[in-house]
């Protein structure tokens, strides 16, 4: 008869946490259990972590898909409550060691688990959940009586500015402390978030960990009560339940005036807090999206990622720059913005050479790949087109247009509340009943009357609702679907990674069937401007290819055919036959132009001006 094979399973409980050599003596009898028994040791998976799911337990996980091969016999583990303390993942480990033919023994009962004691284990798995449920609870309980007590500051390692002590205080490292109140005074002055960061990246300053301090560092840091020496707690907790950390509401949060030495005074602190606020617009304040997060103004807040550093793009504005001096709104990464172009002496501050994308061209981009959007929705604009003008043409019709409308609406329910308001005061013995009814006939006469307003304003607005309808059609018809397509479209776009030549659309997973489960992706090339490195490639790259559908055209005609000046166009075919690309056979303006060899290809090419 075949020896057994077996392994070993061990891993601390919460109470014994505590004691360092728990572990190793609980691997200490596992491993003798499997030498008496005459048994093989094939693996030993032992875990440090406590907890009551499997989430984290990467010894665990690995001996779940172990149960699938043929690398053991047995599992060899203390007691049931070593393995899990939750009802449903026991049954779990039940059933895919049992319907794959391995068996489980517990040695501190001396037995294998049988189909016999699938009760009285399921009865004892939820009894440990349950003690881990209360333990929870009573742990949780005293962590926030602590806090609220006055207990040790928790405080992690990674606050910028303080040092924990073996004792449990806390210090402030002067060094860091320094530039703290660096932040804070220029915050004060007037300077915003980006500013701040690029002034301590030329002045050399970095953070702990030798990497330079980001806007969005200098932003948390002027936020943060910590460095008034105010610390707020009991903002997250563990639910055991949803075995997921989740935010407390901010009405539950301990707030600890002094629980550290302070580096800023408070009135520093509130001016720098106040300057902050004030600089940011009114539609971008306290904005919460619907999954909990900060949003913009833009619906491609968020969304724009850069390839180059994987860093989000911020929206800016140029003024005096647009057309007839105006404003030109553009996305850029946020690498660059705080560090700038990359250079290869900057060391930590190394930039980004991502490209910048003209908020106008980007959105008119998405109104192109709206199309293959719809395509693979398999939507149809025109239908939903002429379905929206069959739902404005039944609202229009019902309900007329128009102050006096909106007028007449507001008398109608003014005077339904003082009806409401009436019949309150009579229930209550306030008026007597002849003058309730007095009243009441009155405010019947009232509502009659603007009924009757209301009526003839909608028969006056009939007439002109076909206008209306032609108005509304005309829109929709020059764009107004497209654009609506696009904004539906953002909707279901997880993020749009920025390229050096093209955007990479990328829309989340949804529904069931398997090619929209699984997302997918719309790739776009960005139409650079003549006045760009890339977008002057471009127009070479373009005039060549005319050039060499018909040779004998003129640059007059190349004009016209790609939106360019004919200035422009005369001096890009310059510049190609300097570069020896192109050369021109004939005299007097009559003659034929021949390719001499193709232009390098575009990821490569950055020659020119």
């Amino acid at each position: 008869m075949a020896l057994l094979r077996a392994v070993i399973y061990c891993r601390c409980s919460t109470e014994e946490e505590s004691q360092a050599d728990a572990l190793l003596s609980q691997v200490s009898e596992s491993e003798a259990c499997v030498r008496e028994r005459g048994w093989i040791l094939a693996d030993r998976y032992v875990e440090a972590k406590s907890g009551t799911s499997t989430k984290g337990r990467d010894e665990y996980n690995r001996l779940f898909e172990d149960l699938r091969s043929d690398r053991f016999d047995v599992i060899v583990i203390k007691s049931q409550d070593r393995l899990m303390r939750n009802v449903k993942d026991w049954y779990l480990f039940l059933d895919r060691m049992l319907s794959h033919g391995k068996r489980l023994f517990m040695y501190i009962e001396q037995k294998f688990y049988t189909a016999d004691d699938a009760l009285i284990t399921g009865i004892k798995a939820i009894l440990a959940e349950e003690y881990s449920r209360e333990l929870s609870k009573k742990i949780n309980n005293a962590h926030r009586n602590r806090q609220k007590n006055g207990g040790k500051a928790m405080l992690n390692s990674r606050a910028f500015g303080f040092c924990k002590l073996p004792d449990g205080s806390v210090k402030v490292v002067e060094e860091e402390a320094g530039i703290i109140r660096k932040i804070y005074e220029y915050s004060a002055a007037g300077y915003g978030s980006r500013r701040i960061a690029k002034l301590f990246l030329e002045q050399g300053y970095v953070k702990r960990t030798g990497n330079a301090l980001t806007s969005t560092c200098v932003g948390r840091i002027i936020r943060n009560p910590l460095y008034k020496g105010t610390m707020v707690m009991n903002r997250i907790h563990y639910d055991f339940e949803t075995k997921k950390t989740v935010k407390v509401p901010g009405e539950q949060w301990i707030y600890r005036e002094g629980a550290v030495p302070a580096i800023v005074d408070k009135d520093l602190w509130e001016r720098a807090n106040r300057a902050m606020t004030g600089r940011a617009p009114d539609s971008l304040r306290d904005r919460i999206g619907a999954d909990g997060t900060k949003t913009g103004r833009c619906g491609l807040s968020g969304k724009l990622v850069c390839s180059r550093c994987q860093k989000p793009y911020y929206r800016t504005q140029r003024h005096g720059c647009g057309e007839k001096g105006g404003r030109v709104i553009e996305w850029k990464c946020s690498t660059y913005l705080e560090r700038g172009r990359r250079k290869q002496d900057r060391g930590f501050s190394e930039g980004c050479d991502g490209i910048h994308l003209n908020e106008e061209i980007l959105f008119g981009l998405l109104e192109q790949v709206s199309g293959l959007y719809c395509d693979f929705m398999r939507l149809d604009p025109e239908r939903i087109g002429e379905r929206a003008l069959r739902i404005f043409a039944k609202v229009l019709g019902a309900v007329p247009a128009g102050r006096e409308w909106e007028k007449a609406e507001r008398e109608e329910k003014r005077l339904e509340g003082q009806k409401d308001f009436l019949l309150t005061k009579l229930l209550e013995g306030v008026i007597s009943d002849r003058d309730y009814r007095k009243r009441r006939d009155w405010l019947d006469k009232e509502m009659e009357r603007v009924k009757a307003q209301k009526e003839e304003l909608r028969q006056r607005e009939g007439g002109g609702l076909e206008k209306r309808l032609e108005k509304i059609k005309d829109r929709l018809e020059n764009g107004g679907i497209k654009r609506a397509a696009t904004a539906g479209m953002l909707e279901d776009i997880k993020e749009i990674r920025v390229h050096e030549w093209q955007v990479e659309v990328c829309f989340r997973r949804w529904g069931q069937a398997e090619d929209m489960a699984k997302g997918f992706t719309l790739w776009a090339d960005y139409p650079f401007g003549p006045e760009t490195v890339k977008g002057r490639y471009l127009d070479r790259r373009r005039i060549v290819e005319l050039l060499k559908e018909e040779p004998a055209t003129t640059a007059a005609k190349l004009a016209r055919e790609m939106g360019r000046s004919a200035y422009m166009v005369r001096n890009r075919m310059e510049e190609l036959s300097k570069g020896g690309y192109i050369r021109f056979h004939g005299r007097g303006g009559r003659g034929r132009w021949e390719v001499l060899k193709e232009l390098p290809d575009k990821e490569g090419y950055y020659g020119g001006s």
